[in-house]
């Protein structure tokens, strides 16, 4: 069965670059030429939905670096990450249930927080993720979002060593603003 796709939403963009993200933030790698599977993450605070947002960083990474990165965690922090996720949320249930309606509106896949349930109009902070290829946004357990005070648990779980790997990285690969640096003061918030 082929994978359900669509056209890359807006929400997904550089916001930066207002286009596509084009290359991998860490081996430059041409995504839309090469058409090679790449994930995206955004951070963004949200005024009462997407319409209106403020970007605190974005980045795009081809499957092969986001393999690599996972070596930034230590088995410590990714048995604590396994371990909470498989308890704090259904995700195979709660894709399953928006495509059992035939919902592939991706905005509709981010508009509640996947481990608490809240909605972006509640939220002041949200990360929010995607699968794609080429141009297309692939279904599957993306998109998703996951809200401000999740995350927040998510880097208590994560061991010293794996937070000084993701201060290496935001120092290494991520741009943002002022704003960007001074969240991550309080702990690394980078979750692939």
């Amino acid at each position: 069965m082929n994978p359900i796709t669509t056209d890359i939403p807006k929400i997904f963009f550089s916001d930066y670059l207002g286009t596509p993200f084009q290359r991998c933030i860490q081996c430059e790698c041409d995504l839309l030429i090469e058409e090679k599977p790449y994930l995206i993450e955004k951070a963004l605070k949200p005024y009462g939905s997407y319409d209106a947002y403020s970007t605190l960083f974005e980045y795009a990474v081809c499957m092969r670096c986001a393999e690599g990165m996972k070596s930034m965690l230590s088995k410590e922090s990714l048995a604590n990450l396994m371990h909470y996720f498989s308890t704090h949320t259904d995700h195979v249930g709660y894709r399953q249930e928006l495509a059992s309606m035939g919902d592939f509106d991706p905005i509709k896949w981010i508009e509640k927080c996947m481990i608490s349930g809240r909605d972006v109009s509640e939220l002041t902070e949200c990360q929010i993720y995607a699968f794609c290829a080429g141009d297309q946004l692939v279904f599957s357990e993306f998109p998703y979002m996951i809200s401000g005070p999740v995350l927040d648990e998510v880097v208590d779980l994560i061991s010293a060593e794996t937070k000084d790997e993701l201060d290496r990285f935001k120092d290494e690969f991520v741009d943002g603003p002022s704003e960007f640096q001074d969240l991550l003061k309080s702990g690394p918030k980078v979750f692939i």
